[in-house]
């Protein structure tokens, strides 16, 4: 018995923390055949625990048996580096790419700008003379009709079915050969109609220049005839002359507009609803150029209150104040005060004077001022209270110089209208205040309004919708070019150019054209000179239409944000180039930027990075005859760009363009879902590829189109003209086609086909060549993938993204990307040339964790668990990522949702990790995430969360972006990161801390609406990268995907084995039944269609949302005690006391000496992100629960739930760290469900002690972010379905709760 007992002391001593556990195990094993021994055993468990937390020279040093995880990252390391080199080929390809000749050039910034200019300029030339010869039709047809009468209706909604196709275009279908009309309610039917003369001239402009949509002219007397002819608003009339576009054609002066509702109590719930749907008119008939205001007048004046500047200025009309306004009127409602006629005015006259004081460059303006209302004053105090009214307008007016125009509108009761009221209205239009007996205290004259009487009957469009019609009409006969807005015919953004019309003085009407925003922005949009060089479009008041980091406009489906140039271009001293562009209509700058205040296109364009600064020219030029300036910009414009000089194609290489479906390949096949072919790879051209992106984009491909291609770029004789490519493609399709044989060589030799689903390249023009060959969507654009940028951002690493689901069809993918440089020398972002990547099955580098690390396939990945992120901290690897039980998507699975204990410490390595924030205009979001270290040398470990109950170690894989992480856990903890659990909303947008634990997550983005700038927290971020833009699946002849044959085989129902089954081309291991619960007795291999996952029958995500398996609720465990004496029990109990006593003590000594494992221990731990308003919650100087969260014995919860739309997406969801826990959502996470008591277990240590910290690292985590439980608890989940779409507009509720720690 001595000896047995010895040895449990023995084993149980053991010098390695991992070795601990396992003879905990063996003490156990061993001590079980006897009684006396059972009872001492937790004893000496104890005592062992009690020794290890007095003593940390009793813990062992890494070298003696530790867990060596910089040895296993090495491991890990080598592995990486086999596959970009033998599987991807990326160091046979450097080395050809390093023979090739170069030529260097420094470019003139000056000469390039004024050529791009010159380009867009001709563009906007041809749709002037568009305009202008329509505009001479017209007219001239107005002096035919004065003797012979035009006035034959073709009307749009009868025209036959069979006369129109559909158009890609157009989204819809369409004649192009005739024009068509509709009309409003008040046409004459002797009206003047061009149709019939224009068709002929419409039909040739459209043949003749690309890009044109809608061409049409709009009659003053009511009747629209737009060409292509297409039915729409069949459905009454359509009433033309209320469109943003013609007002401002035929007023083209700014107009600031102040719509006052009245909402007292003697508006009856009909009139303010006609009151509310005439504001609403009058909002959708503006644009950008006016600004506008809408206030709410009863006993009191009301503003919008969704943006605080409508409290003081008026807002010029863009899309976002008109979606706030329209939010405001919908919610006005009938109050019980009478109306105070006289304060409503009072406050539209300070907004107007507001507003006209804060204008810099008073062009001229057009005030009005429009009141609708029903007239009704007081019975007691009618005419005191119109007197006053009176009085304030003229006042208030004498202050604007009486330019203030005001229209009433008469809101009738019932059918009724009383005389007085009418007539009081009507003296409020023209401003009759000497009838009342008010002064007039100046000399100039008033601008008389009119009044207009409103019911049920009247179109609002036609009579307050041309409200405009009072304001004088200045005759300019000048083209307007209006900004970028949604085609409300068709689809996409476009932009129009109109003009008006006249016949002497008399107004005809307008012609407008309106043109594709990606046909006139693609000289822009995919503008590439050099890798050093990029460009951006304004208007002449520093509004942004097209910059590097906003989607195509080819994808776009609403304006972007509409703000200024500097959020873009947001480096230290652009404001001075901001004033000298807006300022001079042609000129260059150059500034030196801090490279720790650097744009992410800035660094990836840097090809000099030895430097604490780098050099930036921006020169510009005002595009002539039109209100844009083009811009740019050079990153160290005085380092050569180096371009590749005339190559020649690889000897064996075939030239294959991706079009199988023209080419009719008899080797055709199906990979997953895309067509493809394994007889070679090929070559897909992307917009930015061709001379003219549009036209690509726009055109339909043919085979004669392609095989001009195929022939031009495979010619090394340089004797076939050119069909209309970038001068620099064929060079890169013949560098890129040495990478063929190796690839192809690969795939007969390979021994890991079986999990890679695809190889490719790609270069900055756009050049892509694939293999397996496949047909590819004609908008896919590698250069703004994830894969790709990513690559660029960690030149000559091999570099992680993903997972993702697969657009081709197999399943969750992880890409292996790598930059080839024009030397291997020159390994900087700039002098990257091209970028090769490599898609693996996700389950692969979970197989490669498995294989080559023992340690993490111990216990399943339970107790132990292994995982890898990359740099911006999403898991490539995790048990949860394969577990058929998980149900949470895998995409974008960040270690905050599935390791939110390791995520909260590591927040506390200074200089290892930082959260940041960007702004993104395509969305209009603040986007958090974070950024880890790349640097990093050595391991990190515990340094303040969880190390009575977790440890972790966590190391670089060195020549990676990615990381290797171990958890070992050995009881339950509870760590908590802020998540939504509906969306990607932050929880708290007011704040940021870099060590409060949350989920990367978006905030709106707060604009100033009246100013177009950013609020002054949000100033100061950077621009996001460029958006990630949606991918297509290529469409090709249905028949083929049910009689052509995939690709890859790889016979899944033939394994046997998991491990043979693991991570195979779309094979899954079965194991889970039907109902998403029960465990199969003997699972199976089959393919991704009849078990996506490895659930039996579970929807693959390419067909539907994973079908919902029900709500799991996992009950309590209870802890079952074993009979202890009472001896042993006294004893146990007093050690449990004084080990308690001593972890406390150990645990105080920490928190203020902070001896923990980083090797980056150079800076202070607590870094404030960013200073917002409201960045410190309130809390009372003696309260303790919101500091040192690991000492206190009573610990916060914190409870997240979102009130959404319907009740099924309300949801409280505590997820469990290693196991579900859904993106977005609230991540708390005991580690494990264990039955064995959790609290009187000690962790297996790791890392070593390499650093201290001062006391100034006492963290001051707010309630609501942070949370460390060592209790068991019930665990509620709830399975969620991403949708693709987001909303930004729910607010969080966020509900705290204390809970005794229980051990």
């Amino acid at each position: 018995m001595a000896r047995g007992s010895s040895r449990c002391v023995e084993m149980g001593a053991g010098h390695s923390a991992w070795a601990v556990a396992a003879a905990a195990a063996a003490t156990r094993r061993a001590c079980s055949c006897s009684p006396p021994t059972a009872l001492l055993a937790p004893l000496l468990l104890l005592l062992l625990l009690l020794l290890s937390l007095v003593s940390p020279a009793l813990a062992a040093p890494p070298e003696s048996g530790d867990f060596a995880i910089l040895e296993e990252a090495q491991v890990l390391a080598n592995q990486m580096r086999v596959l970009a080199t033998s599987e991807l080929g990326v160091f046979n390809m450097q080395a050809i790419y390093n023979s090739f000749v170069y030529i260097e050039k420094i470019s003139n910034g000056e000469t390039e700008v004024q050529q791009l200019a010159k380009k867009i300029r001709e563009k906007f030339n041809r749709y002037l003379d568009v305009v202008n010869r329509n505009k001479q039709v017209v007219e001239a047809s107005y002096t035919a009709h004065l003797t012979s009468p035009l006035t034959a209706i073709q009307d749009c909604c009868t025209i036959p079915p069979s006369m129109m196709e559909f158009d890609g275009n157009f989204n819809t279908n369409v004649s192009k050969t005739i024009s068509c009309d509709r009309l409003s309610t008040t046409v004459n039917n002797r009206a003047f109609n061009p149709g019939r003369d224009l068709n002929t001239v419409l039909a040739d402009n459209f043949k003749s220049n690309p890009g044109i949509k809608w061409q049409y002219f709009s009659s003053e007397e009511g009747i629209f005839t737009i060409f292509p002819a297409h039915k729409f608003r069949c459905k009454g009339g359509y009433e033309h002359r209320s469109r943003p576009v013609y007002v401002s054609t035929v007023r083209p002066q700014s107009k600031h507009i102040v719509v006052v509702v009245d909402h007292g109590a003697s508006a009856t719930d009909t009139q303010l609803q006609i009151a509310k749907d005439a504001a609403q008119v009058i909002l959708t008939s503006i644009d950008e150029h006016d600004k506008i205001s809408v206030l709410a007048v009863a006993d009191a004046v009301r503003t919008c209150s969704l943006d605080q500047c409508y409290k003081t200025y008026l807002s010029p009309a863009t899309s976002e104040t008109k979606r706030k306004m329209t939010t405001f009127l919908s919610g006005i409602k009938s109050v019980d005060g009478a109306t105070q006629h006289a304060v409503g005015f009072h406050k539209a006259f300070q907004l107007l004077q507001n507003t006209n004081n804060s204008t810099r460059v008073h062009s001229p303006t057009d005030m009005v001022i429009i009141y609708l209302s029903s007239g009704i004053t007081s019975k007691d105090s009618s005419e005191e209270e119109k007197k006053a009214t009176l009085s304030v307008i003229s006042e208030q007016n004498r202050h604007l110089n009486n330019s203030v125009m005001i229209l009433t509108y008469a809101l009738m009761n019932e059918g009724i209208t009383g005389l007085k009221e009418l007539a009081f209205l009507r003296d409020l239009a023209e401003q009759n205040s000497a009838k009342y007996g008010v002064p007039d205290r100046s000399a100039l004259p008033v601008v008389k309004g009119t009044m207009m009487v409103l019911n049920q009957l009247s179109n609002l469009e036609t009579t307050v919708g041309r409200f405009y019609t009072n304001v004088p009409n200045r005759m300019i006969d000048e083209a307007v070019f209006s900004l970028p807005y949604t085609d409300e015919m068709g689809d996409g953004l476009i932009m129009t150019v109109s003009k008006p019309c006249y016949f002497g003085n008399m107004l005809l009407g307008i012609v407008g054209v309106d043109v594709n925003l990606a046909y006139i922005l693609e000289d822009v949009t995919y503008y590439r000179d050099s890798s050093a060089s990029y460009t951006f479009l304004i208007d002449n008041k520093g509004y942004t239409l097209m910059h590097p980091s906003l989607t195509r406009p080819y994808l776009l489906t609403e304006p972007p944000l509409h703000t200024d140039i500097i959020h873009y271009e947001n480096i230290p001293r652009f404001q001075l180039v901001r004033q000298n562009i807006l300022s001079l209509p042609l000129g260059s700058q150059v500034i030196t930027v801090p490279v720790n205040s650097s744009l992410s296109w800035h660094i990836n364009r840097l090809r000099e990075t030895r430097k604490e600064a780098y050099n930036v020219s921006y020169a510009w030029k005002l595009v002539q005859d039109t209100s844009f300036i083009l811009c740019i910009v050079m990153v160290q414009p005085e380092v050569p760009v180096r371009h590749l000089k005339n190559l020649n194609t690889a000897p064996s290489s075939k030239l294959l363009y991706h079009r199988l479906d023209l080419l009719g390949q008899p080797t055709s096949c199906l990979h997953f879902k895309q067509l493809a072919t394994l007889e070679s790879p090929t070559v897909m051209l992307s917009a930015g590829s061709f001379s003219s992106p549009f036209e690509h984009l726009s055109q339909a491909e043919t085979k004669r189109m392609v095989e001009h291609y195929t022939a031009y770029l495979s010619d090394n004789t340089r004797l076939i003209a050119n069909p209309g490519l970038k001068s620099s493609v064929r060079n890169e399709v013949m560098a890129t086609s040495h990478v063929t044989d190796e690839w192809m060589s690969q795939m007969e030799i390979g021994i890991l086909n079986s999990y890679i689903v695809r190889r490719y390249i790609a270069t900055p023009n756009g050049v892509l060549r694939i293999y397996p060959g496949s047909l590819m969507d004609k908008a896919f654009d590698p250069t703004r993938r994830q894969w790709y940028l990513h690559a660029l951002a960690n030149p000559a690493l091999i570099t992680f993204t993903g997972p993702y689901l697969d657009v081709g069809g197999a399943g969750y993918v992880v890409t292996l990307s790598h930059t080839i440089h024009s030397s291997r020398s020159l390994s900087a972002p700039g002098h990257a040339v091209a970028v090769m990547g490599v898609d693996f099955t996700l389950r692969y580098f979970y197989k490669v964790l498995l294989d080559l690390l023992p340690i993490c396939n111990q216990d399943g990945g339970n107790k132990i668990r292994c995982f890898i992120m990359e740099d911006k901290g999403y898991l490539l690897a995790h048990p949860t990522l394969i577990d058929p039980k998980g149900h949470a998507p895998v995409e974008q699975q960040h270690i905050t949702h599935k390791e939110p204990l390791v995520a909260n410490d590591i927040l506390n390595h200074p200089n290892f990790v930082k959260k940041n924030l960007c702004n993104s205009f395509s969305d209009r979001t603040v986007q958090r995430f974070y950024k880890f270290n790349t640097s990093i040398v050595g391991d990190l470990t515990n340094l303040v969360h969880g190390s009575h109950c977790s440890k972790y170690r966590l190391t670089r894989i060195p020549g990676t972006n990615a990381f290797l992480g171990i958890v070992n856990e050995t009881c339950d903890a509870l760590a908590f990161c802020a998540c939504s659990m509906v969306d990607r909303l932050c929880l708290n947008c007011h704040r940021m801390e870099q060590n409060e634990c949350e989920c990367p997550c978006e905030c709106p983005l707060e604009v100033n609406e009246c100013t177009g700038n950013l609020t002054n927290a949000e100033s100061r971020n950077p621009s996001c990268e460029v958006h990630q833009e949606p991918l297509t699946l290529a469409a090709f002849d249905p028949s083929l995907q049910e009689t052509l044959p995939q690709c890859i085989n790889t016979r899944c129902n033939q394994r046997t084995l998991s491990g043979d089954c693991f991570g195979v081309l779309d094979c899954e291991w079965c194991m889970v039944d039907s109902d998403g619960k029960t465990h199969l007795d003997e699972p199976y291999c089959a393919s991704q269609k009849e078990c996506f996952g490895g659930i039996i029958g579970a929807k693959s995500p390419y067909i539907d949302d994973m079908p919902a398996l029900g709500d799991e609720v996992v009950a309590l465990n209870m802890i079952k005690s074993a009979p202890v004496g009472p001896v042993a029990g006294g004893i146990m109990g007093c050690i449990m006391v004084l080990v308690l006593a001593v972890y406390a003590y150990r645990h105080q000594i920490h928190r203020r000496s902070h001896q923990h494992m980083s090797p980056l221990a150079a800076q202070e731990m607590s870094v404030r992100m960013s200073n917002l308003e409201n960045d410190r919650d309130e809390r009372d100087e003696d309260s303790h629960e919101d500091r040192g969260i690991i000492s206190n014995t009573r610990f916060i919860a914190a409870v997240i739930e979102r009130h959404a739309h319907s009740p099924e997406r309300r949801r409280r969801y505590w997820g469990r760290s290693g196991t579900e826990s859904d993106h977005g959502y609230s991540t708390m996470s005991p580690q494990e469900d264990s039955e064995n008591p959790p609290c009187n277990n000690d962790p297996l240590s790791a890392g070593v002690d390499v650093g201290n910290h001062e006391e100034d690292l006492e963290l001051d985590t707010p309630p609501q972010t942070a949370a460390l439980l060592s209790h068991k608890f019930h665990h509620y989940r709830l399975h969620h379905h991403p949708s693709l779409h987001h909303s930004h507009h729910l607010q969080a509720a966020v509900t705290v709760h204390t809970v005794d720690a229980e051990c």
